[in-house]
């Protein structure tokens, strides 16, 4: 049986069809190129305080997240943390010569065209005033690479406004499914397709339609947590949570800090009608 976690999602997403589309307009970041750091993780240096990416830069206000984790980690000389960041930066150093022509224009136009959300949509430098009407969202993505190759982890920092009775701040994270073990930079920039730029476009489309969807939801469902097991590259990760959606092999999870996040399901189904082709 549908949950009601589920239930709201899926009549949230029915009336932002069946309402009068209101036109999006879309907004990315001025700097370029598009964000990539490796992931790392603070546990390595013994505060006990989990994974954590870089922030984000702009939309200094929706940044709660990671002052909750500066507090824990507060310990941590800032040296030390420096020092790792440069360690996980290391497994981008054979990627940062395609990723430096990668920038957020070519992401936000690619991005567009693999949204769910209905209706017309359009792209606008960050400083363009939108039209009066439209519903505005803008976003600043960061992607990370999990240190075996095998994911990408994007936290998009979305802003929206004219989709709900007030304005809208969230950090969405998604993480890819997985490639297969052993794959780097042959598999994600290969003689056939760019997979990173495919893969990376589907991850901003799905976390502005996750982030589209909650700014008009009626409420908070009711559906009680439970643990959810998912892959984060080849390394499993656990999380209390609501799970908001299951399609397309992909889990939309609302955590118990209300944060959420789309993460590949343990068990994928048979691709439905509508969902991508595996691109991993």
């Amino acid at each position: 049986m549908l949950g009601a976690a589920l239930l709201l999602f899926l009549a949230t997403a029915n009336a932002l069809a069946a309402e009068p589309a209101r036109r999006l307009c879309l907004r990315g970041p001025v700097a370029e190129p598009v964000v990539f750091h490796g992931a790392l993780n603070y546990d390595k240096a013994g505060s006990g305080a989990g994974a954590m990416m870089y922030p984000a830069p702009g939309l200094v206000g929706m940044l709660a997240a990671v002052a909750t984790h500066a507090a824990i980690s507060g310990g941590m000389r800032e040296s030390e943390k420096q020092k790792m960041r440069d360690e996980a930066d290391k497994v981008l150093l054979p990627y940062r010569p395609a990723l430096a022509n990668y920038g957020h224009q070519e992401l936000m136009l690619a991005s567009l065209a693999e949204m769910k959300t209905a209706g017309d949509k359009h792209l606008l430098p960050a400083a363009a005033p939108c039209a009066e009407g439209e519903v505005v969202a803008d976003g600043v993505p960061s992607f990370f690479m999990t240190q075996d190759q095998r994911a990408l982890i994007l936290e998009n920092a979305i802003s929206i406004q004219g989709a709900g009775a007030r304005p809208y701040q969230k950090i969405i994270r998604v993480i890819s499914p997985a490639q297969d073990e052993g794959a780097g930079v042959a598999a994600w920039f290969n003689d056939r397709e760019n997979l990173l730029r495919k893969v990376s476009a589907r991850m901003v489309a799905q976390s502005l339609d996750i982030a589209l969807a909650d700014a008009q939801a009626a409420g908070e469902p009711s559906d009680p947590f439970k643990t959810v097991r998912y892959n984060e590259g080849g390394a499993e990760r656990m999380e209390r949570a609501q799970v908001i959606s299951d399609q397309c092999g992909q889990l939309v999870l609302r955590t118990l800090r209300g944060n959420l996040i789309a993460v590949p399901s343990k068990a994928p189904q048979a691709p439905a009608a509508g969902c991508p082709a595996a691109a991993l």
